[in-house]
């Protein structure tokens, strides 16, 4: 081999290293939710019915964290998620153009760093959702009120545990 194929090759080899940390291969982030569980959303997904102001009731921190316990209003247009706002105490923190690519999973931002919330589950009336994210980055119970509901919020509480998720980590309001 040549010298700069052997540099080469040992760059390559060293980012990789890196990246594998990175990502989980070593000491890089850990999640919220173990990837040994595979995650599913919900199929009973109606955008119309889900549209609108939320309240977030549960919120995934890891320890030492405190959970901001804001809000998100998903606007929805031809049956499909179009953007969402989040909003902290102090009001809105970020708007977001978003896409719809399958019943009940919502895309923000663009490939390949878009992040997939997939609504894992929906009460009937719409009133109360589990929320997550394939890697387990993110999760969220967000409610259509402040308070009340605790059996609504406690199935959506076992939704995310049943999906891998750390509910040592989750914080409810």
């Amino acid at each position: 081999m040549k010298r700069r194929q052997v540099l080469k090759a040992a760059v390559a080899l060293t980012v990789g290293a890196g990246m594998t940390a990175c990502v989980g291969g070593g000491t890089g982030v850990e999640f919220h939710r173990s990837k040994k569980r595979t995650l599913s959303s919900t199929t009973r997904f109606d955008a119309a019915r889900f549209a609108g102001r939320w309240v977030i009731r549960g919120e995934f921190v890891y320890p030492g964290e405190t959970p901001s316990f804001g809000a998100v209003n998903f606007a929805q247009s031809g049956g499909k998620i179009t953007a969402l706002d989040v909003y902290g105490p102090g009001g809105l923190l970020e708007r977001y153009p978003a896409k719809q690519p399958a019943a009940g999973r919502i895309s923000v931002g663009m490939a390949p760093f878009d992040t997939q919330y997939w609504v894992l589950w929906v009460d009937a009336d719409y009133r109360t959702a589990a929320i997550g994210t394939p890697s387990g980055s993110f999760g969220w119970i967000i409610d259509r009120a402040k308070s009340g509901g605790e059996d609504r919020i406690k199935a959506a509480r076992d939704v995310l545990g049943f999906n891998g998720y750390d509910l040592s980590r989750l914080k409810i309001s």
